[in-house]
């Protein structure tokens, strides 16, 4: 049997998966390693913890499945987390990661040196501490010998494929996400280069998502227990990978929930109005991008509700998302009344304002938790909303909606998402998207497949709109942006406290 392997490098472990050529997975293995924080804001990990939770899960998924067959290697991972290397290849230090907050001055020193409205129109990101540019600043003012050692800056799976190859490489969708890279040339920005203190030759060699970059080194492949010679092929970041395995092309829009939200959108260019408030980066399919917004707390507001006003089906060991769905489901539409503003930890997408606070508008003595449940399931999805707004008005047509992730889970939430938005929501069975991603490039990139878009696609389940209940939400949906413009002033005075 022919098979692809993957190796995911997420932020909180890494998921090797084998899979054979229609994209059934053969064996899994995720394995977790720590996040370091060695001071407030601070996030970094060990790129050695990486690579020994890559051999072992690779030995463990071969060890269950074989090692026959295997046509080649395909990489995701977390973005913009960066780490150094000299010219040994020797780990200059921990890599920060894209979670890491304390470059956020430097984030703005470059944004009011270079422009925010000329970044973003080069490089389609806005400023923030979560991408590459503002870390190297960081590190050129508190560890300018870093800079000046580095041989070569990595992303995580191009860390690993370094691994695995000995070659140094990024694609497209990860070079963008440093806030270095020119999207519409689709080349290094040279002037943040030479502001930020760094070089382009010490960043790696470009290529598409679907290249093969180097063959296992025989040393390598002994530890792990495969032949050498394998082609590892680039892959990519794992939200456009995740978009890929998804098949989020044309009118098809991924929302993905888990701990937070991404809506993302694919284009076949960079859009010509394209809003200020939006990320666009490269896509893994070539000369495509990713139109990306983001909302930072969402199902994290599900396991705050959980934890807070469901505790005691908690400890009895109840499925307590499944009670919080069933309640959600008992109040009417519009929540009774109660509406939620979903900022618990600042806001991005449409609002951007990162001392926002989250909101529950409207209780009396009559609400129960039954009313927050549903009202925390519908502020989200205003918030969704917002975000596919944003999308049409930049011309984008939005057809129907792919939901992803831990919330699509929740049929009562799929049901409300699509009354909210007017639009059909669609939950299909897609297992491990970033990494089924990664296995249609690399097969691709062997020819063991002719095309990147997969047309069959298996439903799970899909709602459409109901009329009236998408009445309520129109109305309600008014009161929900009204209410955050009419409190947005007071945010900043209550951070003070």
């Amino acid at each position: 049997m022919e098979k692809i392997l993957t190796i995911d490098i997420g932020t909180t472990a890494c998921k090797v998966i084998l899979f054979d050529l229609e994209g059934n997975i053969l064996a899994k293995s995720n394995r977790e390693y720590p996040t370091y924080t060695p001071q407030i804001e601070w996030a970094e990990q060990d790129p050695f913890d990486w690579w020994k939770e890559a051999v072992e899960g690779i030995r463990e998924v071969v060890q269950a499945a074989g090692a026959e067959g295997i046509l080649a290697i395909g990489l995701s991972s977390q973005r913009e987390t960066v780490v150094p290397l000299d010219r040994e290849g020797n780990v200059l230090s921990r890599a920060i990661s894209w979670m890491d907050r304390r470059s956020r001055a430097e984030a703005e020193e470059i944004s009011r040196q270079l422009g925010k409205d000329t970044i973003h129109k080069i490089t389609g990101l806005i400023p923030d501490s979560t991408f590459t540019a503002t870390k190297l600043l960081w590190l050129k003012k508190h560890q300018p010998e870093i800079l000046q050692k580095t041989h070569v800056f990595l992303q995580p799976k191009e860390f690993i494929g370094y691994m695995l190859t000995g070659e140094a490489a990024t694609d497209h969708s990860l070079a963008s996400r440093t806030m270095m890279f020119d999207i519409n040339k689709r080349q290094w920005w040279e002037d943040i280069f030479e502001f930020v203190g760094v070089k382009t030759s010490q960043f790696p060699r470009l290529c598409y998502a679907d290249e093969v970059i180097g063959y296992l080194k025989e040393d390598v492949a002994k530890i792990l227990g495969l032949k050498s010679g394998i082609p590892v092929v680039s892959g990519g970041g794992d939200r456009p990978l995740e978009a890929l395995g998804a098949g989020i092309v044309g009118s098809r829009v991924m929302e993905s929930t888990g701990t937070a939200t991404n809506v993302s959108m694919s284009s076949n260019k960079v859009p010509e109005n394209l809003d200020p408030r939006v990320v666009c980066s490269c896509h893994v399919i070539r000369d495509h991008y990713l139109i990306e917004q983001g909302i930072t707390t969402s199902g994290t507001i599900l396991r705050w509700v959980r934890d807070n006003f469901y505790r005691g089906e908690k400890e009895k060991g109840e499925n307590v998302y499944g009670l919080i769905d069933n309640e959600a489901e008992s109040s009417k539409p519009g929540a009774n009344g109660v509406l939620l503003l979903p900022f618990f930890m600042g806001s991005r997408a449409t609002r951007w304002n990162p001392d926002a606070k989250g909101v529950l508008f409207g209780l009396t003595l009559t609400h129960s938790r039954a009313d927050i449940a549903r009202a925390v399931l519908e502020g989200i999805s205003y918030e969704i909303r917002a975000c596919i707004e944003i999308l049409e008005s930049m011309d984008l047509k939005v057809e129907s909606i792919v939901s992803m992730g831990g919330g699509a889970k929740s049929r009562v939430w799929s049901r409300i998402k699509a009354d909210v938005l007017g639009k059909k929501v669609v939950v299909e069975k897609v297992q491990e998207a970033a990494s089924k991603g990664a296995m249609i490039l690399a097969s691709y990139a062997v020819g063991a497949r002719d095309s990147l878009i997969e047309e069959k696609r298996e439903v799970l389940f899909e709602y459409q709109p109901d009329t009236k209940n998408h009445e309520v939400y129109n109305r309600m949906y008014e009161i929900y942006n009204q209410l955050y413009n009419s409190v947005s002033h007071l945010y900043t005075k209550l951070s003070q406290y």
